[in-house]
């Protein structure tokens, strides 16, 4: 059998051994898989609402704006629940925003309740639209999901997907 040596450390190895060395490896890293990993995926969605915003502060930057303001938002279907949502965009000077925003209230997901905390990275020009992270605390620990939103400026009015585990 080939004998193989390790350039930095000298030490000689048969192929074989190097093979039941990667495939133990595997192993150990299938049985410690955690059990959120292995969750099967739910798939939903629904309606939201965002309220009208109230600018907190606004700081020109060159030819662009940043500004910061927070509102409501609030989702109906999957996720039912309304807070505060907290925004930070830069504004072009055409008015399109690309933005992240942060929204933490307590809703129900699938009607089991408690904290949920929702992160949405977006674009706006009139419609909004963009992806969301979701995670759960306290009574929804576990509950993470990913999902994207879209919605017209005009009435605040819009829907979202969301693809999520229940660990």
């Amino acid at each position: 059998m080939p004998i193989l040596t390790n350039e930095w450390t000298g030490m000689r190895f048969t192929r074989k051994s190097v093979a039941i060395g990667v495939l133990s490896a595997a192993v150990i890293t299938a049985a410690t898989v955690s059990p959120a990993m292995a969750s099967s995926v739910s798939s939903g969605g629904g309606t939201l609402q965002l309220g009208p915003p109230t600018l907190i502060w606004e700081q020109a930057l060159g030819s662009r704006l940043i500004t910061y303001e927070d509102g409501s938002l609030g989702f109906a279907g999957t996720i039912a629940g309304t807070g505060t949502i907290d925004v930070l965009a830069v504004v072009s000077s055409t008015g399109a925003e690309t933005f992240v925003a942060h929204w933490s209230a307590l809703a129900t997901v699938e009607g089991r309740s408690g904290l949920l905390n929702i992160t949405l990275d977006g674009t706006d020009n009139g419609t909004y639209s963009g992806s969301l992270v979701a995670y759960g605390t306290g009574e929804l620990a576990g509950v993470v999901g990913e999902g994207r939103f879209t919605g017209q400026d005009a009435t605040g009015a819009g829907t979202y997907t969301l693809s999520y585990v229940d660990g």
